[in-house]
């Protein structure tokens, strides 16, 4: 099991990421039909509520106390992968 600190790191990590995918989805978007990018405004407007989500948690856990760190995590990693399905999910109806 990773440090708490070894995780935030990789929190903050993939945020970047996930940012820069969003950013990158959403040139894509624009030169997509009509279709794809109602698609792609609904769940672009849930991803960053996610990723806002997840930037709040990572504060949190930086606080927590040590014996809370491993519950604020699970809620984490749900949060975590249901945005990273949603914008695999994206990436793979706008690039193909």
């Amino acid at each position: 099991m990773s440090s708490r600190q070894e995780y935030i790191d990789k929190l903050k990590d993939k945020l970047a990421e996930w940012d820069n995918e969003i950013d990158k989805l959403e040139i894509k978007a624009r030169q997509s039909n009509e279709d794809l990018r109602h698609q792609w405004e609904k769940r672009k407007l849930d991803l960053q509520e996610k990723r806002q989500d997840l930037g709040s948690r990572m504060d949190k856990l930086r606080n927590s106390a040590d014996d809370t760190w491993g519950d604020l995590k699970k809620n984490m990693d749900e949060t975590w992968d249901s945005v990273s399905r949603g914008i695999k999910d994206m990436k793979d109806k706008l690039v193909g």
